[in-house]
């Protein structure tokens, strides 16, 4: 009655879903698509949620447990792919409609380089494997409560509560920079262009989480220790070479979020995580929380363009290249 209804208004409305838990199983299976597809009314895309956890099972109590598997969400994602495969939806578009590393907003993770990367890695893994991808949420004013009065709280949100900028909204803002057309993709950069000697890049080093961290209830992630939840520390070098490129003068300008340069966290560790912030404060803060630039002019050598760079961990970087004329 709702299809008919829509589509009697209007014919040009999306109708579809219905928000399955592709991480869970049985919860998206083919069978049940099959069965869907043979409904008078079919959808017109289907909708999922993701976030990193995993059914689990003691004495027949079922719970959920947090993934360890650092490529879980692109998993899930060519799973669920397959089943829309089998059952005949073939061309159908996939939405994942909410995902998140985590349901809390009390996980220190949340406020933290880390998360950054994080959002970058798991965007660049299903790049062209979704039609659309939502983050939940936007900003940490959803879930303030009593308990929430200080600057940072653990959030899920891109932004704080007071409108600062985390390294996880920073990772949205620099893949939003990107142009339209992909020349090259891998694990841990995207390079797009716009077809005109112009380039964008993003590219991240985002570490795997440690045994400390699953074997720490998520409001209970120390704030000024967020070293011990990672695997390593380790840096990471990416080397480019960009081929036909036209030749000329070109001017890069790098952008980067890391532990010393436009995270919130770091800054507020500074101050020794003040509780009493005033407005001019908070004023600070935003000033503060914006990438470290740097301007580079390069020249082209038979067409190639070709620079190293070197990552900190959970370091996320945006560069543009620009042909100057």
């Amino acid at each position: 009655h709702t299809y008919r209804t829509i589509r009697k208004y209007n014919s040009n409305i999306m109708i579809g879903g219905c928000g399955f838990r592709c991480n869970y199983d049985g919860m998206m299976d083919a069978s049940f698509l099959q069965k869907w597809k043979q409904q008078e009314y079919t959808p017109d895309f289907i909708s999922c949620i993701y976030f990193a956890y995993e059914k689990g099972e003691i004495n027949q109590d079922i719970y959920s447990k947090r993934s360890t598997d650092n490529d879980n969400f692109l998993h899930n994602i060519l799973k669920v792919r397959e089943n829309i495969r089998e059952s005949g939806f073939e061309d159908i578009k996939l939405f994942v409609t909410e995902w998140n590393l985590t349901v809390s907003s009390r996980n220190f993770l949340n406020d933290v380089c880390f998360k950054g990367a994080y959002i970058m890695k798991n965007i660049l893994d299903i790049y062209d494997k979704t039609d659309m991808i939502g983050y939940f949420p936007g900003s940490d004013r959803v879930s303030e409560y009593y308990d929430t009065s200080r600057l940072l709280f653990g959030g899920m949100g891109l932004v704080s509560k007071d409108g600062i900028l985390k390294p996880a909204g920073f990772a949205i803002e620099f893949l939003n920079r990107l142009y339209t057309y992909e020349t090259a993709r891998g694990s841990n950069y995207l390079i797009t262009t716009d077809g005109h000697n112009n380039y964008g890049i993003v590219c991240h080093n985002q570490k795997k989480l440690n045994y400390n961290y699953y074997f720490t209830r998520e409001d209970e992630v120390v704030k000024d220790q967020m070293w011990k939840y990672f695997e390593d520390r380790e840096l990471l070098e990416l080397h480019f070479k960009l081929a036909d490129i036209e030749n000329g003068e070109y001017k890069a300008k790098i952008y980067r979020i890391n532990d010393h340069s436009g995270s919130v966290m770091n800054i507020w560790n500074e101050m020794d995580f003040e509780k009493d912030l005033s407005r001019n404060d908070i004023r600070y803060f935003r000033r503060m929380c914006e990438p470290k630039l740097v301007i580079k002019k390069i020249e082209t050598e038979n067409g190639i363009i070709d620079f190293s760079l070197k990552l900190e961990a959970n370091e996320i970087v945006y560069i543009r290249i620009i042909r100057q004329f």
